[in-house]
């Protein structure tokens, strides 16, 4: 399998290293370095208008575990292994991304097309995703209980994400500048355990804003180790001020000026629905 670690560049496919940080399409970066406003994200969810545009196809599979369909890649991000109780992921995929280094972590069976494999801090671009690697930390210790984490800002398609992985602090100001702004959507930990809680989670959502926020790894019917040691989504939602918890089966987002404010998006977990293959 294909890998693109740390700053490492490759040829012909291979993980390659941006020198100037993810793309923005249109866009040029200002004095300072950093790129301005983008558009706002248009979101196929219920109360939201469909979008007009090729779009962004998002699932939520359950734990950490999201993939992001684009026109030219599908990338899977921290899949999980099927033995903490959720059903075994079978897709085909272009890149997956890792968050956490720790094999009891995650799992690429079941993954077919030979995918590049991405972790580490850095900055990547495989076929026409870019990709940057912030190092942080599974604990609120620097790493010394459960080792580092790795938060991605993941462009595709001019659709900016961050996936925090399991991170298990809050963010410095450092770590917030390499995360960059204008997050569109956010996928943010928020069940507690070995990670982030609820009021974390929202300390992170308020410093970050993105566009729109979609709550990962929360207890879930099925769960056999972390079950007991994750909380459920609805505090989350309760800190959010969301009333509406009707979870969606995936999202279609594309670049368009339609959302002013951060929205919250709860995601059907496929994973804990037996759905292990999902077009």
């Amino acid at each position: 399998m294909p890998s693109g670690h740390g700053r490492s560049a490759a040829h012909g496919g291979e993980a390659l290293a941006v020198a100037g940080g993810a793309h923005h399409a249109g866009e040029r970066p200002g004095a300072d370095g950093r790129f301005r406003a983008r558009p706002h994200v248009n979101v196929r969810v219920a109360g939201f208008p469909a979008c007009r545009l090729a779009a962004v196809e998002i699932t939520y599979f359950g734990l950490n575990a999201v993939r992001l369909r684009g026109r030219e890649a599908t990338v899977m991000i921290d899949p999980y292994e099927p033995k903490l109780g959720l059903s075994p992921v079978r897709l085909n995929v272009q890149i997956v991304v890792l968050t956490h280094e720790d094999p009891t972590h995650f799992s690429l069976q079941g993954l077919a097309g030979d995918p590049h494999l991405v972790t580490g801090a850095g900055e990547f671009e495989i076929k026409g995703v870019a990709m940057n690697g912030t190092q942080t930390y599974h604990d609120a210790k620097k790493g010394a209980e459960r080792g580092k984490n790795f938060v991605f800002t993941i462009e595709i398609d001019d659709l900016r994400c961050c996936h925090l992985g399991h991170l298990g602090h809050g963010l410095s100001e450092d770590q917030l500048d390499s995360i960059g702004s204008k997050i569109d959507v956010l996928f943010v930990p928020v069940g507690g355990g070995s990670h982030i809680n609820s009021a974390q989670a929202t300390e992170i959502v308020n410093q970050i804003e993105p566009k729109l926020v979609v709550p990962i790894s929360y207890k879930l019917p099925g769960l056999t180790l972390l079950a007991q040691n994750l909380e459920g989504v609805e505090k989350f939602a309760k800190e959010m001020g969301a009333t509406d918890l009707t979870p969606q089966a995936k999202l279609q987002l594309s670049v368009s000026p339609s959302v002013e404010e951060t929205k919250l998006a709860i995601l059907e977990p496929r994973g804990a629905a037996a759905a292990a293959t999902v077009d």
